[in-house]
């Protein structure tokens, strides 16, 4: 299984304990690429490999009993350096020096984030698109008149991405990707931006009626 394959297996299962700890959730994607070798041996949806006793792994019937059960881990009181942890950084740290560890994990998981934080947003990454989402779809309903016309122009905008800068983006993305060669696979950099300029085309265009609509009701 590729990072990407991996990544992509098992991103909703790793936000699903993120929400239950505030562990980020490439820091768990990397946890479980140890554990499970990029997905290459997992045994009844153990992606932890939790321990339900010295001698024998869980197994679980789905992936969501496996979230649930990690997060009920994690809050076990062996994990609270884990818990109390606030950046990546410092909880593979803490991860390394926990009991999970058993020091199996080498003293580090950092190649194994490095390599699946590609594919996973930071919570701030989040966050930014969440602010955009709400800006563009949670409060236009709530306005009339004038201010649904004003906020309707500030949308339009798209928080200072429009005006060709998503394609100035591109072209320094690609700029890094060029001789001499990249360390990084910038593929799924320039594949997201794809797709954040394909949502922003259909966003606007829905704005644009709206806005037009407003247009009418105001004359």
């Amino acid at each position: 299984m590729t990072t990407a394959d991996f990544a992509a297996a098992y991103v909703t299962t790793a936000r699903a304990v993120s929400d239950g700890t505030g562990i980020d959730s490439a820091v768990l994607l990397a946890q479980w690429a140890n554990e499970t070798a990029f997905g290459t041996v997992v045994v009844g949806n153990n992606l932890g490999n939790i321990r339900c006793s010295p001698t024998t792994f869980c197994t679980y019937a789905t992936l969501d009993d496996f979230a649930t059960a990690c997060i009920a881990t994690f809050h076990n009181g062996f994990y609270d350096a884990v818990l109390a942890a606030t950046t990546p950084a410092d909880q593979l740290a803490a991860l390394v020096a926990s009991p999970w560890s058993a020091n199996h994990y080498g003293g580090t998981l950092d190649p194994f984030y490095i390599q699946v934080e590609a594919y996973e947003m930071t919570p701030q990454e989040h966050s930014w698109l969440e602010n955009i989402a709400n800006e563009a779809l949670g409060t236009v309903g709530e306005l009339r008149g004038a201010a649904a016309h004003s906020k309707l122009d500030t949308i339009l905008g798209v928080n200072g991405l429009g005006g060709g800068q998503l394609d100035r983006i591109e072209t320094e993305v690609k700029a890094i990707a060029t001789p001499p060669p990249a360390t990084v696979d910038l593929t799924p950099v320039l594949t997201a931006i794809t797709q954040v300029q394909t949502a922003l085309t259909a966003l606007q265009a829905a704005v644009t009626a709206i806005k037009a609509k407003t247009d009418r009701d105001l004359a």
